[in-house]
């Protein structure tokens, strides 16, 4: 999850040919949040195979602690502090309650697909990986809609230059690669359980 925060850094600033100087996140509502289509692998991998190595109910929410602890100072500092755009540090504070929620939704998912379906493991860990994502996903878009002053930042499937905007490739995306995370998450816990 250390990890993981730096390339919030480097997708957030480092929007490609949108890039705006140093620290400058407008005119691109939301946009800087596309990092969240294209990590889904690796956060699916890390969180569906901490799961399946413990075996304890809670890991996945333990994993995003980090993510929401080191990501409190990161948003505060950049979009309350530098860019002055979020409503209030409440919502600071909901960002990070966002990251333990995603953690969370490993957790339920996996119990949920692995104590009450007849669904094979490396099928249960592909969509715990998956629906981890969609949370995500699905947590972002509200924080884009409701922690901004300027209102729906999210923007519309319509408008390229949006976090909704780029879902036509980055929602397929993400689902395919969150669905390699969790699969590959399983290919080798169950690999090391043999050896």
């Amino acid at each position: 999850m250390i990890l993981l925060n730096f390339s919030i850094f480097y997708w957030d600033f480092f929007a490609g040919s949108l890039t705006q100087p140093f620290g400058v996140l407008e005119p691109y509502f939301g946009l800087a949040m596309f990092y969240v289509y294209m990590i889904s692998l690796f956060t699916s991998f890390i969180s569906v195979y901490l799961v399946l190595k413990t075996e304890a109910f809670g890991i996945g929410l333990l994993l995003w602690v980090p993510y929401a602890v080191i990501g409190f100072f990161v948003e505060a500092y950049f979009e309350l502090i530098l860019n002055n755009s979020l409503i209030n540090i409440w919502c600071v504070f909901g960002y990070s309650i966002f990251g333990i929620l995603t953690g969370l939704s490993t957790d339920l998912s996996f119990r949920i697909l692995d104590k009450k379906t007849n669904l094979r493991k490396s099928l249960v860990a592909s969509l715990t990986g998956v629906f981890q994502s969609l949370v995500y996903f699905g947590l972002i878009i509200v924080a884009l809609g409701f922690f901004y002053k300027n209102g729906w930042s999210a923007g519309s499937f319509t408008d390229p230059g949006t976090f909704l905007g780029n879902a036509y490739f980055g929602l397929p995306w993400m689902v395919i690669h969150a669905l390699i995370g969790g699969f590959v998450a399983y290919s080798i816990s169950h690999a090391h359980r043999e050896n």
